[in-house]
């Protein structure tokens, strides 16, 4: 493990990250039970509320929560500026814990009145978020790719929160802003290129070389990648604005057609050319021995390019299972497998790094790698792998049987990350060995 260039001594409480983490499952879970009971009503049209609410389960409930809880580390330990204001980010957890169940039950039960509070809370929890983090970033002196890549992904972060505030108009009885279709996919390429898809990129930049000791790709491919995903978010938005100010929700399907090409350099970068980049630098790693939590990597970055397709065929065509397939591979096949296989290093280290690292020539100390068996993540894998294969063959097939199933298997996916979490985080010093 390599982490020479990391502000380790700047990393926050143990508590603020694992708290976020331990949290996701549950969203996870809840998406997964939502599947099981209501069959293959969640696969019906993404403008289902059921769709809906399961979706933002997953992107709020599951990705939000882990990334949030992943940007007080990042920022501190890479960026190497401490978050101020630390307090705060319990609020945030809290905040978006409670908006986003919510947010999503609002949703599901059509509770107009539900969905107003939940959003209200979800707007106070970005603000707690993106103000404090904002600061830090801003006098943080690091200026490379990855630091580039961190600012841009949350103020794409804010963005898309802005314009999904924006879009709730709707449940409230005020009228939607524009062309649904229009702003719904100008969210989705904001959130989805800009917000995940600029973030892991430039996460991996510092993760593939310290975990699996991976080269370093080129700085210039780098920062390429990282403007194209910059100008793929900015694209959309700036149509956004066009429709709302300019042409007054006229001319809908040429703004659409204008956004999805906007839209084209970032996702490019995120699925195209960054799969290539991640690939081959693990490909050159000279840690040849393969760790499981790579597995989720080579699944992510592989799935990547299928997304893709399956985005432009989405896009191009009326038929509803399509925008479904994309979701659930962009969700829960891309994201999902490189996330679920962050946190099974990510915490490891963490409580490697707050309850060993100290007692580091005191004591026998484990390594980072010996703080949970390898067989829970090869488990946890296969368990991920199997939903995501029987989601699409749901989705191919509209089998209500394949679809319950698949929600079983999301059930038994979240149990097994939120088991390795407890399994890691129970990992201490021996008391006795401390003392001596």
């Amino acid at each position: 493990m390599v982490t020479a260039k990391l502000s380790l001594q700047d990393a926050p409480p143990i508590e603020i990250p694992v708290a976020f983490f331990l949290t996701a499952p549950l969203f996870l879970a809840a998406a997964g039970v939502l599947v099981l009971l209501d069959g293959t009503d969640v696969l019906a049209n993404r403008w289902m509320p059921i769709t809906l609410a399961a979706v933002h389960l997953g992107t709020l409930g599951f990705i939000t929560m882990v990334m949030l809880g992943a940007m007080y580390q990042i920022v501190a330990v890479v960026v190497g500026q401490p978050v101020p204001w630390l307090r705060a980010a319990h609020a945030v957890h809290a905040l978006f814990s409670l908006g986003a169940a919510g947010f999503c039950w609002g949703i599901a039960k059509a509770e107009p009145s539900v969905v107003f509070v939940a959003i209200a809370m979800l707007s106070l929890g970005v603000m707690l978020f993106v103000v404090p983090v904002g600061i830090a970033l801003f006098n943080a002196q690091s200026l490379d790719e990855t630091g580039f890549g961190i600012r841009a992904a949350v103020a794409f972060f804010f963005l898309a929160a802005a314009v999904g505030i924006w879009m709730v108009q709707g449940f409230r009885g005020l009228g939607f802003p524009g062309s649904r279709v229009l702003w719904s996919q100008a969210h989705l390429c904001i959130a989805l290129v800009g917000w995940v898809g600029g973030l892991i990129a430039a996460v991996s930049w510092q993760v593939l070389p310290m975990f699996y000791l991976a080269p370093h790709a080129p700085s210039r491919l780098k920062w390429t990648l990282q403007i194209l995903v910059a100008v793929g978010a900015i694209g959309p938005a700036i149509v956004l604005g066009i429709d709302y100010f300019v042409a007054l929700g006229k001319h809908p399907v040429l703004l659409e057609s204008a956004a999805a090409a906007a839209a084209m350099p970032g996702i490019f970068a995120v699925w195209l050319l960054h799969p290539c980049v991640g690939a081959w630098s693990l490909s050159k790693r000279r840690r040849k021995r393969v760790d499981s939590s790579l597995h989720f990597w080579q699944a992510g970055l592989t799935l990547a390019p299928l997304t893709a397709l399956t985005a432009i065929i989405a896009w191009s065509t009326d038929t509803p299972r399509w925008d479904v397939l994309f979701g659930w591979l962009a969700l829960w096949g891309w994201v999902g497998m490189i996330i679920h296989g962050m946190l099974t290093r990510i915490v490891p280290f963490l409580v490697w790094l707050h309850r060993f690292a100290p007692l580091v020539g005191k004591i026998a100390v484990p390594s980072v790698k010996k703080l949970h068996p390898d067989a829970l993540t090869r488990f946890g894998f296969a368990l991920h792998l199997g939903s995501l294969l029987l989601g699409v063959a749901a989705i191919l097939t509209n089998s209500d049987l394949l679809c319950r199933l698949t929600g079983l298997s999301l059930i038994a996916t979240a149990g097994s990350i939120a088991y390795l979490l407890l399994h890691v985080l129970k990992q201490r010093p021996n008391v006795e060995d401390c003392e001596l």
